[in-house]
C-alpha cells in the first residue's frame, strides 16, 4: 500500500471506462467464399428440379461413300432435384435497449440487424457445404443437400485411412481421376482447412529465389494456385471444411460455373412478426437451394491425418 497518501487511479470505480470510441469488435469470422462464387438463379417450388444432358461417347463417325447412314441412339435430359431450405435468424431487441445510448453510437436494433445478416451468411455458407438432405415432412425442418453430399458419386468421393498424410502426389492423383471422369470440366478451386493448407504450402514447389538478393525483402511461404497437368487449382482456406466433429481432415474441389444458388425468396428482413411486449421482433429469412449441373466437376476426399 502507498504510504505517501497520493490518490492513485487504479481501483477508482468512478473513472470512465476505457472503451475504444464508437467501436465494438465482432469476434466471429465471416465466411462466405463459396456462396459468393456461385451464380444465382430462381426456384419456383420447394422441390427444385433442373436438367442435365450428355453427348454421345466419342467414337469414329466415318461412313462408306455410298452407304446409308446408321442412326445412333439419342438421349434425353436427366432430371435432378434438391429441396429448398428456409434459413432464418430470429432476434428480439427491447424498446428500452433501443432508448439507451451505447459506446458504438448505433441504434441497437439496427446493429443487431447488421449482425443477423452476417450470421445468416455464415449459416448459409455452412449449410451450402455440409448440409445433409431432410424431407421436411411431419413438421421437421426441410434441409437441402449441400455440395459435399450433392456431388457424391463413387468415382469422385474417396476416403483414405486415418494414417494417410496429405501430399502433392495424392493431389495430383485426385486431379487425374477428376480429369478422367469430368467430361472435360475439371475442378478449378480447392478448399482446405487450415492444417492441410499449411501442408500444401510446404509441398508446393516455388521459384528458386536467393533470399539475400538485392530488392528481396519478403519471404513468401504460401501459394495461391497449384498447377497440374490436368488443370490449375486456385487454393482457398475455408473454415467449415473441417469441424471438431470430423474424425479426420478433408478437402473439397469444384468448378464454380457448374453450380448455382437458386432462390425461392432472396434474403429479407421480416418485420411482420408478432410481439406481446415492449420489444421489436425481427428475422432474417431466405429460401434457397443449390443446383449441381455436373457432379463430376467436383471431388471430395477425406481420411487425412493431422500431424
Amino acid at each position: 500500500m502507498a504510504s505517501d497518501a497520493i490518490l492513485r487511479s487504479y481501483g477508482d470505480l468512478s473513472a470512465k471506462e476505457d472503451v475504444v470510441l464508437n467501436a465494438v469488435e465482432i469476434l466471429t469470422a465471416k465466411e462466405t467464399q463459396i456462396f459468393n462464387m456461385l451464380g444465382k438463379t430462381t426456384a419456383i417450388a420447394t422441390v427444385h428440379s433442373y436438367l442435365t444432358d450428355t453427348l454421345r461417347t466419342a467414337a469414329t463417325a466415318a461412313v462408306e461413300e455410298a452407304a446409308d447412314y446408321t442412326a445412333s441412339a439419342n438421349s434425353t435430359p436427366t432430371r435432378l432435384t434438391n429441396l429448398v431450405q428456409i434459413s432464418a435468424i430470429n432476434y428480439k431487441v427491447s424498446k428500452t435497449q433501443q432508448d439507451l445510448s451505447h459506446y458504438h453510437g448505433q441504434d441497437e436494433l439496427s446493429r443487431q440487424t447488421e449482425k443477423a445478416l452476417l450470421d445468416w451468411g455464415n449459416s448459409v455458407e455452412f449449410d451450402l457445404l455440409r448440409q445433409t438432405l431432410a424431407s421436411g415432412v411431419s413438421g421437421t425442418a426441410p434441409k437441402l443437400a449441400g455440395l459435399i453430399l450433392a456431388t457424391s458419386k463413387a468415382n469422385n468421393h474417396t476416403t483414405h485411412t486415418s494414417t494417410t498424410v496429405w501430399s502433392a502426389s495424392i493431389l495430383d492423383s485426385l486431379m487425374r481421376i477428376n480429369y478422367d471422369n469430368s467430361n472435360g470440366d475439371v475442378a478449378t478451386d480447392l478448399f482446405l482447412g487450415s492444417w492441410l493448407r499449411t501442408v500444401t504450402d510446404s509441398f508446393a514447389q516455388k521459384s528458386n529465389v536467393v533470399v539475400n538478393s538485392p530488392g528481396i525483402s519478403t519471404i513468401v511461404r504460401t501459394v495461391s494456385t497449384y498447377e497440374t497437368a490436368m488443370g490449375t487449382l486456385r487454393l482457398h482456406t475455408h473454415r467449415y471444411i473441417v469441424q471438431s466433429t470430423d474424425a479426420h481432415d478433408r478437402v473439397f474441389a469444384l468448378r464454380p460455373e457448374k453450380f448455382k444458388i437458386a432462390f425461392l425468396r432472396k434474403p429479407y428482413v421480416d418485420t411482420g412478426l408478432a410481439r406481446s411486449g415492449d420489444y421489436d421482433n425481427r428475422a432474417i429469412v431466405g429460401k434457397w437451394t443449390v443446383e449441381v449441373h455436373n457432379q463430376n466437376s467436383a471431388w471430395f476426399s477425406d481420411g487425412f491425418k493431422q500431424t
